[in-house]
């Protein structure tokens, strides 16, 4: 408990009172002995007095009969009651036959209750002094054995009133109250004005010397010149300060010399990771040089021929009068596709001369002319389509066909993922600025309720050649190929999948700059129509 007081109460109230116990102990203590003895002093007086009254009436009264024994006593009483004026009562009791009777009193009160320590006195024929009653108020009785002249025998109590002896104590009480409170209020005066005038002035100085510091005043130092032992705290405090400035300083020092190594090593390390980055370009332009080379010449040589056929059936096909204009259009559209997959080819041949195609491409209307394409495939395998689009146009600069191929590639992956009817979702918005995305970017979500990707390989599903369809059923070349166009235009493709509970394609691209955004609008129009 007196350790929780010292995080409460402040040093002067501490020290109030300590020593206001401190002293009301003592004081208490003292008085208290003092008290004790003078009454104890008191009491053996009165005591010695009423038993030199009691052997002298005794003496009077040896050998006197209990019939003729009144005027005697009450002559004796007189006296006595003269000479001590504390004596109350007198009693003479004899022994008739084993009981004890009251034979003559000075008191008419009557008979009173004896007590055990008279009766003990009698039996042993000794006499005794002592006080009755502890609590006030208080008599002496002083017993004294007698002898009758018929043989009888008997004892003589004189009583002696301790009243005096218990004033004299309630005035020692209030005297040691009010010596004890004129105490306490001394010392409290004494310490608060000893506080006030040494203590805060002092504790306050090094206070506000120390805030200053804290506040960045280097130069804020505690006066020197303070009353008794806080002067040496001054001169230890401002010690401390120097030292710290000291410290303060060489730790500064040190922190500019390593910012500056660390900046130093930053930026040799950011032109290493320059040269590496081109270094890795380099290398995936070799690589891909090399590969295009090798599947450009297969391509050209099996695919080429058998879409040329199609083609020139799909064209007399477009020149018959006699087809329904939705026939019509699902026609060109097979026509256009050939010639995307045409154009495919030969972006494969000159992908290691050239720079891919770059012009203004609606995210939206990008990923409707593909839904449209596989408008037949999801009628017949009753599958819902979903388009959500926030706030349009979604411009971005690319490569059409490519992006084309991307949400083909996408779309058939989640196609092959859904074995019976069921969800293909698509949400486009826009992605503001922020600490990993340094620019305006749209992201595409591409949800389907399939049966979803174990989670032990949806880390491989963007390498090549990697797949989880039945063998003779996927090349695993897919996402591969729509990795490597998300990269190639400057943004990120990313997958969450449960198994039985679908998957979920995020893609980020980035948004057309808006200064050229206008005049990019009118051309996607354009483009559309």
């Amino acid at each position: 408990m007196w350790r929780s007081w010292n995080f409460n109460w402040s040093l002067q109230t501490q020290i109030l009172i300590l020593t206001v116990l401190i002293s009301a102990s003592v004081l208490t203590t003292t008085n208290w002995l003092s008290e004790l003895s003078s009454v104890r002093a008191v009491e053996r007086a009165i005591g010695d007095q009423t038993s030199n009254a009691a052997r002298r009436l005794a003496e009077e009264l040896r050998h006197s009969s209990i019939a003729d024994l009144l005027p005697r006593f009450q002559k004796d009483v007189r006296e006595v009651r003269d000479l001590e004026p504390n004596v109350t009562r007198v009693d003479v009791y004899a022994d008739f036959d084993g009981e004890l009777k009251l034979v003559q009193s000075s008191s008419a009160r009557g008979d009173r209750e004896l007590e055990g320590r008279e009766i003990s006195a009698f039996h042993q024929g000794k006499a005794a002094t002592f006080i009755a009653d502890e609590e006030p108020p208080r008599q002496l009785l002083s017993v004294h054995p007698l002898q009758f002249s018929d043989g009888r025998t008997g004892f003589l109590t004189i009583v002696s009133s301790l009243q005096a002896v218990d004033d004299i104590l309630m005035a020692h009480s209030r005297i040691r109250l009010y010596s004890l409170l004129a105490n306490m209020v001394l010392l409290v005066g004494a310490i608060t004005l000893l506080f006030r005038t040494a203590v805060y002035r002092s504790v306050l100085h090094l206070v506000e010397v120390m805030g200053r510091f804290k506040r960045g005043d280097s130069s804020a130092r505690a006066k020197e010149n303070l009353t008794g032992e806080f002067r040496e705290l001054a001169r230890s405090f401002n010690g401390m300060l120097e030292e710290i400035q000291r410290s303060k300083e060489n730790l500064q020092q040190q922190i500019e010399e390593a910012t500056e190594v660390l900046a130093q090593q930053n930026r040799e390390l950011y032109e290493l990771n320059l040269q590496l980055y081109e270094a890795q370009r380099l290398l995936g332009q070799a690589e891909r040089l090399a590969l295009v080379g090798q599947l450009a010449a297969t391509l050209a040589h099996e695919i080429g021929s058998p879409l040329s056929a199609v083609s020139t059936h799909l064209q007399m096909l477009l020149e018959d009068p006699q087809l329904d204009s939705r026939v019509i259009n699902r026609l060109r559209l097979a026509n256009e596709q050939i010639d995307r997959v045409c154009g495919i080819v030969e972006n494969l041949l000159s992908a290691a001369r050239q720079a891919p195609r770059r012009v203004p491409v609606d995210l939206e209307a990008t990923v409707s002319k593909v839904a449209q394409l596989l408008g037949p495939t999801l009628e017949a395998r009753r599958i819902r389509f979903q388009m959500q689009g926030e706030g349009g146009p979604f411009l971005m600069e690319g490569d059409p066909d490519q992006l084309q191929q991307l949400f083909l590639n996408l779309f058939n992956n989640s196609l092959d993922a859904i074995f019976d009817s069921g969800t293909l979702s698509i949400q486009v918005r826009r992605r503001p600025p922020n600490e990993s995305l340094l620019q305006p970017h749209f992201q595409v979500e591409v949800s389907d309720s399939g049966v979803g990707i174990p989670a032990e390989e949806i880390e491989h599903i963007f390498d090549p050649f990697f797949t989880t369809k039945e063998l003779g059923k996927g090349s695993g070349l897919g996402l591969a190929v729509c990795e490597e166009i998300v990269t190639r235009h400057g943004g990120r493709i990313s997958v969450v999948s449960q198994p039985g509970r679908g998957t979920r394609f995020t893609i980020l691209l980035p948004e057309i700059a808006s200064n050229g955004a206008s005049s990019l609008v009118q051309m996607a129009r354009k483009e559309r129509e």
